[in-house]
């Protein structure tokens, strides 16, 4: 019987598939992500959106999630194009604010308050 490492990549990082294969690695897609739970602000709720200039969907917007407790930033992201955005891997209950800028800088930021992880 003998072992076999694995790796685990996940976040940001992008494996480069030839180069782990050509390392005997195995490749194994889950059907679904994963949720790491670290800290109390963590969990499996998640606070989701869409984006509108002008009374139209409004796509590549910088969104921003944060603890409304204490205003710290949780998570980041870009709206789709369809101006939808989603924020997962939030502690269900767990009170927040949304803030998107436009990244043209034509209009000021927009702030959804009071929306809670469900």
């Amino acid at each position: 019987m003998s072992l076999k490492l694995i790796r685990v990549f996940f976040g940001n990082y992008i494996a480069d598939d030839q180069k782990l294969i050509d390392m005997h690695y195995v490749n194994l897609r889950l059907p679904r992500l994963l949720i790491t739970v670290t800290n109390p602000d963590q969990g499996y709720g998640q606070i989701k959106g869409t984006i509108k200039k002008l009374g139209q969907n409004y796509s590549s917007v910088p969104v921003c999630c944060f603890k409304r407790s204490n205003r710290q930033l949780l998570w980041e992201t870009t709206s789709r194009p369809d101006g939808t955005y989603a924020f997962r891997n939030i502690a269900v209950g767990l009170e927040c604010f949304v803030v998107a800028l436009d990244p043209n800088g034509q209009y000021n930021a927009v702030i959804s308050d009071k929306l809670v992880a469900k």
